[in-house]
């Protein structure tokens, strides 16, 4: 089969012929109709900042397809079914995956990085991860939920705890915010502030629903502007990893607020202020991809028209491509937020 493939130290793709592995029994064969290009691709292709398990390797962790064969011990998929791949990767035996909470696994991995992933003609995968798609979600749509739009709700809903008529800040409005805004507005949130340091990226929030844009700039204090702003903070979902955003903006918040840190930064967090988060019984947790729940009721808003994807497909795109859009996604051109990979083009 084609497939574009990651070789130690490259920093780029090389679309090959490959063979792909036996199926195994409780496999089934997908035939990739797409895969999305994510932020993360561009950390571990273009600048190496985040290690695969393997090498060579085949990136893409958001991947939809048809199911073209089935292994023996397989129950739930036939030949003919559309399916969404889930993204992350688990034991599939622990209590937390026995509880559906995969993504608290400790031996967790993501489609791509220690296994084989979606930037191919085809792909084998254990039928757990599979949810059936519908065919009124065409597979660009229902790709990006493996990981674009599944990561986010898991942030919003799971973690955050979002409640209707609450008041949102989404931090960072990249591929993953820009669906938490679409998200909250579909959870019933009162109002929604989008934070970017990037004007496209705010347009594209106030799209999907945001109320109102703050445009970042340097020295400004989030925290005061938000407090300006709004009575108060219910929910601040951050997908910027920059720590003193948050720093900032925790005196922004209304009794009983929560914090979610889903963006992975550098930087230390420091909260010089116990008594107030004790006293108004703030909480701050971390978010981290997905677990079973997601995608079947991400599929449910879908189909009841509470969220539209058509917009977070920027283009979909051949598998010899993939470089060129790679870095397209990088350099922002043309205000992108998801390029699609279609090995079949």
């Amino acid at each position: 089969m084609k497939a574009a493939i990651l070789h130690s130290g490259s920093r780029s793709l090389n679309v090959e012929e490959v063979k792909l592995p036996e199926l195994s029994p409780n496999q089934v064969k997908v035939k990739v109709k797409a895969c999305g290009i994510c932020g993360s691709d561009i950390h571990f292709i273009l600048h190496g900042k985040m290690k695969s398990t393997y090498s060579p390797c085949i990136p893409g962790h958001e991947t939809s397809g048809e199911v073209i064969q089935t292994g023996d011990a397989t129950t739930k998929f036939k030949v003919g079914d559309r399916v969404v791949i889930a993204a992350g990767t688990s034991c599939g035996k622990c209590s937390y995956c026995l509880a559906g909470r995969e993504n608290l696994c400790e031996e967790i991995g993501v489609f791509g990085f220690n296994r084989s992933g979606g930037f191919a003609e085809f792909i084998h995968v254990e039928e757990r991860y599979l949810h059936k798609l519908p065919d009124s979600i065409p597979f660009p749509q229902g790709a990006i939920l493996a990981d674009a739009v599944s990561t986010p709700y898991h942030a919003i809903k799971y973690q955050g705890e979002l409640k209707p008529g609450e008041t949102v800040a989404i931090i960072g409005c990249g591929g993953l915010g820009i669906h938490a805004v679409a998200i909250a507005k579909a959870l019933g949130a009162g109002k929604i502030f989008a934070v970017d340091i990037d004007r496209g990226s705010l347009d594209n929030a106030l799209s999907y629903g945001a109320d109102e844009a703050i445009l970042l700039e340097k020295n400004m204090q989030l925290g005061k502007i938000l407090k300006e702003k709004a009575k108060g903070i219910d929910l601040i979902a951050d997908f910027s990893g920059f720590m003193a955003n948050i720093e900032s903006s925790i005196r922004s918040m209304n009794r009983g607020g929560r914090i979610v840190l889903v963006g992975i930064g550098r930087n230390k967090l420091e909260i010089p202020m116990p008594f107030f988060l004790i006293e108004r019984q703030i909480r701050i947790t971390g978010s981290y991809g997905s677990d079973s729940r997601a995608i079947p009721e991400l599929i449910q808003l879908y189909t009841d028209k509470k969220i539209d994807l058509t917009r977070s497909i920027s283009g979909v795109h051949k598998l010899e491509d993939v470089n060129e859009y790679l870095h397209a996604l990088e350099e922002k051109r043309e205000n992108p937020i998801r390029f699609i990979i279609n090995p079949e083009l």
